[in-house]
Order: C-alpha cells, then structure tokens, then sequence
C-alpha cells in the first residue's frame, strides 16, 4: 500500500512540474574570493577570475538535451541551480600556478504549491576540496571542451556533474529514464583523462578526504544503490511533499533509515558523510513540529556524528 501511495505521489508531481524542470538545468552561480594569503602581484592577475567563472557556469549549458528535452516553459527560472563557488587561495607556483581551497555548493528550490511566493532552498551538495592546483591566465577565454584536459576549466566541469548528477538525484529515482547517472558519470569520466598531476583526481595525497574519482565511483557503485534511493525519498517524497502528503514525514525517515543502513556496512561511504554534513541542521529544524521530542533519539542512531545537534533541536521540539 505504501510504495503505491508513494507511486502515485511520483507521478502526480512528474506531470505537475517536468515540463517546467526540463529547462531548468541550469545555473546561477555566485563565486567568493579571498586572495588573503597572496602577494599583491598575485591578487591582480586574479581579478578577473571571480567574472570569468560565473560566466563559465551561467552561460555553458551542462546538461543534454538528449536526457533533458528543452520546454521553454513561464517558470523555468525558479528551477536554476543556485551554485556558490568559495575560493581560499594559499599559494601560487611561479605566475600561472595556483593553489586553493574551493568549497562548491548547490541549492535547487523546495518545490511546494507556494514556491513562487514564499520560496525555499534545500542544499543538495556541498564539498569543500583542499587540494585544488591549477594553471589559469586571464588572457585566455573560457572555452568548454570536453575532449581535453585543463587543470582548471576540468575541475570546473566535474563539479558542474556532480552537482547535476545530485539535482537530478532529488527529482528523479536512479533508474529513472530522466535520470541514469548520467552526470555522475561525465564527471568520473574526467577523471580518467590524461594528466600529467592526478593528485586530488585519482590520489588522495594521503589526507584523509577522498579523491574526485573516489567521490564520482561510489555513486556509481550499486552497493551504494540504496544511498541514492534514500536521497531521491528524503527530497522528493520528504522535502517536496511536506504539508502536502501527511505521510512527508514517514518517507523521510524511511530514507534515513536506508541512508544509514548503508553507512554501517561500508567502510568508506564519502558521500553519506557529505550527505549528513550539509542536511543535519535541517533535518533538525524538520522535526521540530513532529509532534514526538523522542524521533531525535532515533536521527541520533542514523546520525551519530551530529548528536549534539540533534539534542540541541530535542529541547526546542513541541
């Protein structure tokens, strides 16, 4: 009874919106530097940077219309992919060399009945990369090529995926037509190409995060299949459907369960960690008018590494 009520909510929001969605992957990207740790001569040749790369984002378009049929329909804005690139330079390799922190994060609106009014945002990835070395010169254009290699526009592009990949993974379940894994692909596929430093792409450098194509092939992994469904429930028939469907509130700890369950048998499961990491205060605030104070003893158990959180919350529940 209870995968076919959740069918039939599926559906009624695919007719409702995938005309508008369909046109709607695209970006509205904001980049944050800080030249902080940088000479001054250093910091000039960046100016440029923080233009370039909103351009880079908001003017290519990542997605393929062979997954995707473009609609052109009144509302397609509030469906941009709000991305926020946050680069922290620490160093610089004679005049063309870089190296920076870059925290990549994404949002795509709650999709509720007063989303045009009133909306709201849920963040669907967020990763800080802290090893990040590129080339870059101002003088050369922005030109997407998906054929070769650069240690900057490449890195640009993996990100562009992944965060499609995620998006797509909040509206659509895996193995959705719509879907496919498309975008998490295209970005392990970058990671695969020739380069003369795989550091951070295939290395990890021996720090404890993992590399770009650790990030990519788990998701790709079909160990991790449950992972993907939780996250398609937890947003779509959780997030989506709140004072919609009174079972909103099942589906999402439904989905935590199955995100957990995955958690305890890996040793490894990078993008769970990301995954609790960007969604614990929301997950919070969510259940604040759950009804029952005691549901935060049970997303402790799901989620042990933000406990705190999570008590914090229990005191202010109703």
């Amino acid at each position: 009874m209870q995968k076919k009520f959740a069918l039939k909510i599926y559906i009624l929001f695919l007719l409702i919106i995938s005309p508008v969605y369909l046109h709607s992957q695209d970006f509205d990207c904001m980049v944050i530097m800080n030249v902080d740790a940088l000479a001054p001569d250093a910091k000039d040749r960046l100016k440029d940077l923080k233009q370039q790369v909103e351009d880079y984002y908001n003017k290519n378009k990542f997605y393929d219309n062979q997954y995707f049929n473009e609609t052109n329909q009144p509302g397609a804005d509030l469906y941009k992919i709000k991305v926020t690139l946050q680069f922290t330079f620490t160093s610089t390799t004679g005049i063309d060399g870089y190296s920076a922190q870059v925290l990549f994060a994404s949002q795509r609106i709650i999709d509720k009945s007063d989303k045009k009014t009133n909306p709201k945002y849920t963040t669907t990835f967020k990763y800080l990369d802290d090893r990040v070395s590129f080339t870059y010169n101002r003088s050369l254009p922005f030109i997407r090529n998906d054929l070769r290699f650069d240690t900057f526009l490449s890195l640009l592009d993996y990100y562009a995926f992944m965060i499609l990949g995620y998006d797509q993974d909040s509206f659509f379940p895996k193995d959705d037509a719509k879907n496919k894994s498309a975008y998490f692909q295209k970005a392990m596929d970058i990671c695969n190409k020739p380069m003369t430093d795989r550091t951070g792409w295939t290395e990890t450098g021996g720090g404890s995060k993992p590399s770009r194509i650790q990030l990519a092939q788990e998701l790709l992994n079909n160990r991790f299949d449950e992972y993907r469904k939780g996250y398609f429930e937890y947003h779509w028939l959780g997030l989506d459907s709140m004072g919609i469907s009174k079972n909103a509130y099942k589906y999402i700890l439904n989905a935590l369960i199955k995100i957990s369950n995955v958690k305890k048998k890996e040793v490894k499961a990078y993008n769970i960690d990301i995954f609790f990491d960007e969604k614990n205060a929301e997950i919070a605030e969510m259940f604040l008018n759950y009804g029952d104070r005691n549901v935060y003893d049970q997303l402790i158990t799901y989620d042990p590494s933000h406990q705190r959180i999570y008590e914090e919350a229990k005191k202010k529940a109703h």
